[in-house]
């Protein structure tokens, strides 16, 4: 009895193996087309707002001011997608939900003119470069009918954590002042590029779908 006990759970694993690997593969099939879609529409690179910032930096007993300003950012590798976990499906009469993880793989912001002053003290110039080294994207689609009623829809593909800010300015503490200054602007202007990634996210799968037949290849 044991071992048909082993018998059987090993065929239902296996099984469930199976479907995995197959609803993961249609998944990267969509991520694929979404790169594509991505590159084909010139929405890979996208500008970003300018930093234009007020500062103030105490260093023992003295407190240092100036202003910080960087233009003509953008942000860039939205083409860099890809899937981070298994895909799951779930079903509700003639619905079924499929969820996955993405991320993108290379999220950078580049500032190729940022200034650094210090009232009457100093004023530095330089290009800055940040990089997004941990994000999350929580895709959900829709499979909405039977048969040849079914179609494949987009609930929600969202940005959600947007964290380890690497900033490259140098060393010293005159960086130490510009990486702050940065990271301050960047919490500003997070909900922006959020919601702009967001939208060239959502577009990339919306034109991918029709391609794909996802109701013919995910069991529901």
């Amino acid at each position: 009895m044991k071992l048909i006990a082993v018998l059987l759970l090993t065929a239902v694993l296996g099984s469930c193996t199976a479907k995995n690997a197959v609803l993961n593969q249609v998944i990267d099939n969509v991520v694929a087309n979404m790169k594509v879609n991505i590159n084909q529409a010139g929405k890979d690179v996208i500008k970003v707002p300018d930093v234009d910032e007020d500062w103030h930096q105490k260093v023992l007993f003295i407190t240092f001011r100036g202003h910080a300003s960087c233009r003509d950012g953008t942000a860039k590798s939205f083409a860099s997608v890809k899937r981070t976990g298994d895909a799951t499906v779930t079903t509700s009469g003639n619905r079924a939900i499929v969820k996955v993880r993405l991320a993108l793989a290379d999220l950078e912001v580049n500032f190729p003119h940022c200034t650094l002053k210090a009232n009457h003290l100093f004023t530095v110039s330089h290009h800055l470069n940040i990089k997004v080294n941990s994000n999350t994207i929580d895709l959900q689609l829709s499979l909405n009918g039977k048969g040849p009623q079914c179609v494949a829809s987009l609930d929600h593909v969202i940005l959600g954590q947007f964290n380890d800010v690497k900033i490259d300015s140098g060393r010293g503490l005159v960086h130490k002042i510009e990486n702050n200054v940065i990271h301050g602007a960047i919490n500003q202007f997070h909900d922006s590029i959020v919601g702009a990634v967001d939208d060239i996210l959502a577009d990339a799968v919306r034109k991918a779908l029709p391609k794909l037949d996802l109701c013919s290849k995910i069991s529901h």
